[in-house]
């Protein structure tokens, strides 16, 4: 067996994605009709054998031979051209930040003695946005779809491996697949197809993270209150460590086997049982009318926003929670890997599944709903959500907030993310109601439009050119542009401040 392999980089080209759809429908079942309009071949090279027997003509005994050939020939293709043939796709990571460069590879394999002299593969990717470069693209049937055409051909037991480098350049779940193949004879005369609905990757793209500072809030009480620097309250049953003891330490807080070990006094180093909580509400329209549809940079920089605050919340010790009034995209949710806090079945609806380990809620219309946690997973719990969250017919948000409103902890800080049309009078009034029952709210408002607050403490995070100004800075921390193409050499690219909190997939 021997192995060809193509790296398709063309030089200052990437390729990068658009918005995903996906099809599971069934392979289709092909049919036999053309096995059947081979058999007059056959017939006929019979006639002309038969007639060469006759006339005792040998010019005819080797024309028959040729008819019958011309009739095998191609039906021994067409039976078994795509038998054995493997089709593999991989991306070089199923996660990615804004920015980052992913590999697809495609490997396909003929795994029998029959050659293919010609193998034509059609793989669904991403369109939206997103001219690819360095390869052969075609227009799909289905919307915000391209056929990413791939045309060889392979000898027996060959394997041929092609790469494609993409670059991520904006939030959301992106399919790629399924496959198309088709194959025939030499001569052209017969061509088989077949669809491979299996073989599909993902790439989930998380929403771009920026320092608070970005946003136009404080970095040390962006909402108008600092948690106290020690818990008032620590659970001794619940030891994460030990450090050296202190003149002032509680006796009972010795840890005498640490003591025996170490040689000097140990003291433990006791869990807080209370957490501040944040509680972010995110609202997906960008309109008060949903018929008027939503504005694709203020919806981002909403997410932005969420995913910038839920970094920053965790990072400073609160139990965060997301809820948000959007849907959820195709695909499994995060691997839960902590255990759950108790209150994690109150916050579920009866019409609800929850996944206690992550806390992590979903409804059969798969709306986002993360259930406070100040574990360090949340973080990326929250990430994987607003990566997937779409703007498909969401309720308004007042209906989100009424429904979490009883199960709130008492003295959380509520934060409405979202533009300032979409909240509507109805939203306002129950951040009112949230406020007079002891609650610190805030709101971070998108756009530019007026809206009455009745004194709200109130944060404008930008409009559509704030939005653009971050993706913009960003993707030139990376050498690119909002089209993935490289930017000029002498571009600006250093990179600003960060979040410093590394975001790692969960793994199950």
């Amino acid at each position: 067996m021997f192995s060809v392999e193509y790296d398709y980089w063309p030089q200052g080209y990437d390729v990068f994605l658009g918005s995903p759809m996906a099809n599971d429908a069934d392979a289709p079942v092909l049919p036999d009709e053309k096995l059947l309009s081979r058999r007059p071949w056959y017939l006929i090279g019979v006639l002309i054998l038969l007639l060469s027997l006759l006339l005792r003509q040998p010019l005819l005994v080797v024309a028959g031979y040729l008819v019958i050939v011309l009739g095998a020939v191609p039906e021994l293709w067409y039976r078994f051209c795509l038998s054995g043939v493997t089709v593999q796709r991989t991306v070089s990571a199923r996660r990615a930040q804004i920015g980052d460069e992913i590999v697809l590879t495609l490997t396909v394999e003929n795994c029998k003695f029959l050659p293919l002299p010609r193998l034509r593969i059609e793989d669904e990717v991403p369109e939206e946005g997103t001219p690819i470069r360095g390869a052969y693209l075609e227009t799909s049937v289905k919307p915000l779809r391209l056929l990413l055409i791939n045309t060889l051909s392979l000898w027996a037991f060959q394997r041929v491996t092609r790469r494609y480098r993409l670059r991520c350049v904006a939030r959301g779940l992106y399919t790629f697949g399924p496959l198309r193949l088709e194959s025939g004879d030499p001569f052209g005369l017969l061509t088989r197809e077949e669809q491979r609905e299996h073989v599909t990757e993902r790439l989930l793209v998380y929403p771009l993270v920026v320092p608070l500072e970005r946003l136009g809030l404080p970095a040390r009480a962006p909402f108008g209150d600092r948690m106290a620097p020690h818990a008032l309250l620590e659970d001794p049953l619940r030891i994460i460590g030990v450090r050296d003891y202190v003149t002032g330490d509680d006796p009972r807080r010795i840890h005498w086997k640490a003591t025996a070990r170490m040689g000097r006094l140990q003291s433990k180093v006791l869990k807080p049982s209370t957490h501040h909580t944040l509680i972010l509400f995110v609202d997906a329209r960008t309109y008060d009318n949903p018929v008027l549809g939503y504005d694709p940079d203020l919806l981002e920089l909403a997410l932005c926003a969420a995913a910038s605050v839920t970094t920053w919340g965790i990072e400073h010790g609160y139990a965060v929670g997301l809820f948000a009034n959007g849907t959820l995209g195709e695909g499994d949710l995060p691997k839960p890997t902590v255990a759950g806090h108790a209150g994690a079945h109150a916050l579920a609806a009866s019409a609800e599944v929850v996944i206690t380990g992550a806390n992590v809620a979903r409804s059969p219309t798969l709306h986002l709903r993360l259930p406070p946690s100040a574990a360090r997973e949340q973080v990326v719990y929250a990430q994987e959500l607003l990566a997937r969250l779409i703007p498909y017919f969401p309720a308004p948000i007042s209906q989100v907030i009424a429904r979490e409103t009883p199960h709130l902890p008492f003295g959380s800080t509520i934060v409405y993310t979202g533009a300032a049309p979409a909240l509507g009078a109805e939203g306002l009034a129950l951040l009112h109601r949230l406020r007079a029952r002891g609650h610190s709210v805030a709101m971070l408002l998108t756009g530019d439009g007026p809206i009455e607050t009745s004194g709200l403490p109130t944060t404008r995070i930008g409009s559509n050119a704030t939005w653009k100004h971050l993706l913009d800075e960003a993707l030139a921390t990376h050498g690119i542009d909002r089209r993935g193409r490289s930017l000029p050499a002498a571009a600006d690219t250093a990179p600003h401040d960060s979040i410093g909190l590394k975001l790692e997939e969960v793994r199950p």
